[in-house]
């Protein structure tokens, strides 16, 4: 079984879905490793670690997050960014420590109507790819807020999901052919990302790959170099998913 916690990021121009999978067996050994991870950005900059790191909140300097004695206060655009970066690259050493039992699997469209609809269906499909040859199967947990519309889609997939044959027909001489994602089983489930580590993780990654593929970035983007962090990941991600970009990402 792996568990994968999806989030996504949108701007002007394009949507972005990430997806962090885990496999149960290695759940406890990632979670310790960002909660070290976490326990790091407390020593040093004073966060606890009960408050939730939204990627564009955080990068944005808004919410009260730094605790000085007995009140919070903003953290600086600075350190922001510093913290935005540390967080990328602990994920990308976790996987590294987890000999792959991690991954990360993106999806990312210019955006149209019913964007959020399309990149779901292609992260549904990518999901069920990428569990189906080693005979596993998939568990979703999506952050809060929009549980109608991806349980529509969920559930409208494991019944009927049109396939493109990549070759342009399949061997029934038809285009398109059904294919549900049979390996994904049960909810889908629902967190608040306040409370799960993971969820804000995949958050960090839907962003930073958000702001890589957002031309040109704004100011604030280049000063830090935000449009530059996605790339802080390798290994921790799923290139498979999709062969013809160089760090698998979705953009078809």
């Amino acid at each position: 079984m792996k568990l994968y916690y999806l989030d996504e990021s949108e701007g002007p121009t394009h949507y972005v879905r990430s997806a962090i999978g885990i496999d149960d067996a290695a759940w406890n050994e990632a979670f310790l490793h960002i909660k070290e991870w976490r326990k790091e950005i407390m020593r040093k900059y004073h966060i606890p670690l009960f408050k939730e790191l939204h990627a564009s909140d955080l990068l944005a300097g808004r919410g009260l997050l730094v605790r000085d004695r007995r009140e919070y206060k903003r953290v600086s655009k600075e350190t922001a960014a510093k913290i935005f970066v540390s967080g990328l690259q602990h994920l990308e050493r976790s996987s590294q420590a987890l000999s792959g039992k991690l991954e990360i699997i993106n999806v990312s469209l210019e955006k149209r109507p019913d964007i959020d609809i399309i990149t779901l269906e292609r992260m549904l499909n990518r999901i069920q790819r990428s569990v189906q040859p080693e005979g596993l199967y998939a568990f979703l947990i999506f952050d809060e807020g929009k549980e109608k519309t991806i349980t529509k889609v969920y559930r409208k997939a494991l019944i009927y999901n049109p396939i493109p044959s990549k070759y342009g027909i399949w061997e029934t001489g038809e285009q398109w052919k059904n294919i549900p994602p049979r390996n994904i089983v049960g909810g889908p489930a629902f967190r608040s990302s306040s409370s799960d580590y993971f969820l804000q993780m995949a958050d960090f990654v839907a962003h930073a790959l958000l702001k890589k593929d957002e031309k040109p970035p704004i100011p604030r983007v280049a000063y830090y170099h935000i449009d530059e962090a996605f790339d802080i990941l390798d290994m921790a991600l799923n290139k498979k998913a999709a062969e013809d970009d160089p760090q698998g990402v979705v953009r078809h």
